[in-house]
């Protein structure tokens, strides 16, 4: 398999947020871990709830897409804000050792992860030795 850290496609067009002063990025913060059976993508998406998420698969590209909002741009006015509303897209391409039909995506506490288990034919086994 790829380096866990290889799966991240970065684009040109990834998290771009128009705005009235020109554009901002949000891109929101992933970690990527590999284990004896397979990767898991967590990204960080606090305010951000799963009707908010769209997750897809496509030719060897996991897609995630989402909004968060958190407060009402029209009605209140900032005074301080380090905090991001707005789109965000992350990209990972997977390679051919990772079963993209077995995906499992939970969102639990402002952490979307993603568990993309290895095909069978990619997991370490035993190997038994015949005779005496």
């Amino acid at each position: 398999m790829a380096n866990a850290k290889d799966l991240e496609k970065r684009t040109p067009s990834d998290v771009k947020v128009p705005e009235d002063k020109g554009e901002r990025f949000m891109r929101p913060r992933t970690s990527i871990h590999e284990y004896e059976d397979f990767v898991q993508i967590m990204i960080d998406m606090p305010g951000v709830n799963k009707d908010g998420l769209d997750i897809n698969f496509n030719r060897g590209e996991l897609t995630v897409i989402g909004r968060r909002v958190t407060w009402e741009k029209e009605r209140i006015k900032a005074v301080y804000c380090e905090r991001f509303d707005g789109n965000f897209r992350r990209v990972f391409a997977l390679d051919n050792s990772l079963d993209p039909e077995k995906i499992d995506a939970k969102l639990v506490n402002g952490v979307l992860a993603l568990s993309i288990p290895k095909r069978e034919s990619e997991k370490p086994r035993k190997i038994q030795i015949k005779g005496s």
